[in-house]
């Protein structure tokens, strides 16, 4: 039998993904941040919050904190990459509605 948390035995069960955002290195529900997913012939896939997931490596940005996309957060992990994604991050973020989750192909010199 596995030892019971504080939580206890019903919340245990009921926990949402978690995954960690790799600019601030914060673990959130997975609901709650973007995920970029890497395309087969280069360039990066954006997905909002609660959208489906596409398929293929991706690394996970708080939704919520756009400090999250400054270029200097986002050097840890994608290199050299990091100035035009996290331009790229922006401008993806400032042409959505407010009401629609984003979801937009970065492309470009965003590669690794």
């Amino acid at each position: 039998m596995k030892p019971q948390g504080p939580a206890g035995p019903a919340e245990q069960g009921s926990a949402a993904p978690q995954r960690t955002c790799v600019a601030c290195r914060r673990t959130r529900p997975q609901a709650e941040l973007l995920r970029l997913t890497r395309k087969t012939g280069g360039g990066w896939e954006l997905t909002g919050p609660g959208a489906r997931r596409l398929p293929g490596r991706g690394f996970y940005l708080c939704a919520d904190n756009p400090a999250c996309w400054n270029e200097k957060k986002l050097r840890r992990t994608f290199g050299a990459a990091a100035p035009a994604l996290a331009g790229q991050l922006t401008q993806a973020q400032a042409d959505q509605p407010a009401t629609e989750a984003p979801h937009s192909q970065l492309s470009g010199p965003a590669r690794l």
